[in-house]
């Protein structure tokens, strides 16, 4: 009798083993699509991503949460986009099963589905760009902050901050890694990278440099120079007392601008084109600029053309007002002042291939957008789509 007793005591023993197993690979594959569907509804409020990237990101990115078992098992993941911010993530995986998945026939099915929706969208203030696994495309040392409250810092590689820096935002995303600990809140790494929002705008000047006459070193320690919009080749060095004043319009600079002591750089409704030139802000410069109000370059502060590595740099205790956004797609913004920079700003948004601060700086980036006489441009700031942040809520 025990003899007769062993076959089926052992297929019921092996069966309860197989059943476990199952219902644990299950519960595996509704966490990964739980977790997909967070991460989905995410990017989708994020500028530049579209619903086929969303897609494919929390696709690959449920596959990579169930590890080996995609080894031992067909299992795929399909995501998809639907109405109202809700993002949804199906999961499914047949694995063999007994005497050669005759039972059950075809073996094991394993079906999940998660649907996910953000509550909460937040803008998108500062952009780093440059994509090279491995780079820290904002970083922050010394004592120096990032305070941009209720706003997204994106980094589309890596962000460190060290010694005694910070950073203080509404979310702190990153396709890469984090390094150090003063992130508030807690960094979300292996996001999906954002791009360049503006990377089809052209950016040339409306008359080549070259064909401009060079003013050469025009060096100013008093009084106010007063520039209408258009091609400048001079070479402005500002000191002393001396002022630079940009009236309303389009300026584009094909010599490189420095301001020290107690000099000012003034302009409202106007934006700076820098031509493969570097700007230099140090000192006690004060320096308070009010972006295009009307224009193709509506809602722009600071550009760079896209062949310029030349940085711009506030070293000085006096930047007061950059209101609109700073565009660098191939160089730095340096933020190396003691103190706060930007404050008196409504809104700032910063889009560069890299973001550095240091020293005691403390780059505050507001996001006061209604009744601004400055609008925001497509792709960032409110009209960006925002980042969802926490909380993000699984509907299903």
């Amino acid at each position: 009798m025990t003899a007769l007793a062993v076959l089926p005591l052992s297929l019921v023993l092996v069966g309860a083993v197989e059943l476990t197993a199952l219902s644990n690979e299950r519960a595996m594959m509704q966490a990964a699509a739980d977790a997909a569907a967070l991460a989905g509804a995410q990017s989708r409020t994020i500028a530049g991503t579209n619903q086929k990237s969303a897609a494919e990101f929390a696709e690959k990115f449920a596959l990579s949460q169930v590890g080996s078992f995609a080894n031992r098992a067909r299992v795929r993941f399909v995501a998809s986009d639907g109405a109202n911010g809700a993002f949804t993530v199906q999961g499914f995986a047949i694995r063999p099963s007994f005497f050669g998945n005759m039972v059950p026939p075809g073996g094991f099915r394993i079906a999940v589905q998660s649907v996910a929706e953000a509550l909460v969208k937040q803008p998108l203030c500062i952009l780093g760009i440059e994509p090279t696994p491995g780079t820290f495309t904002i970083s922050s040392a010394g004592s120096s902050k990032i305070t941009a409250k209720g706003c997204v810092v994106h980094s589309n590689s890596d962000h460190e901050v060290k010694q005694l820096a910070s950073i203080d935002a509404g979310t702190v995303r990153m396709t890469g890694t984090a390094s150090g600990a003063a992130f508030s809140p807690l960094p979300q790494t292996g996001a999906l990278a954002i791009p360049d929002p503006f990377k089809d705008r052209t950016i040339t000047s409306p008359t080549p440099c070259a064909n401009v006459p060079n003013g050469g070193l025009q060096a100013y320690s008093a009084g106010t120079i007063t520039l209408n919009p258009g091609v400048h080749r001079t070479q402005y060095a500002m000191s002393g007392t001396a002022t630079l004043k940009l009236m309303p319009g389009e300026h584009y600079f094909c010599s490189d601008l420095n301001f020290s002591e107690d000099a000012r750089l003034e302009g409202q409704d106007t934006v700076m084109v820098l031509m493969d030139v570097k700007l230099m802000v140090e000192g006690n410069t004060y320096v308070s600029l009010e972006g295009r109000t009307v224009g193709p370059w509506a809602g722009f502060v600071i550009v760079s053309n896209r062949s310029s590595t030349k940085h711009v740099s506030f070293k000085s205790t006096k930047i007061d007002r950059l209101l609109g956004t700073i565009y660098l797609p191939n160089t730095t913004i340096y933020v190396t002042a003691p103190g706060n920079v930007a404050q008196g700003s409504q809104w700032s948004v910063v889009v560069a291939r890299y973001v550095i601060t240091s020293n005691s700086s403390n780059l505050i980036i507001n996001s006061n957008y209604d009744g601004s006489p400055v609008p925001v441009p497509e792709g960032v700031g409110n009209r960006a789509g925002g980042a969802d942040s926490i909380p993000l809520r699984l509907r299903h």
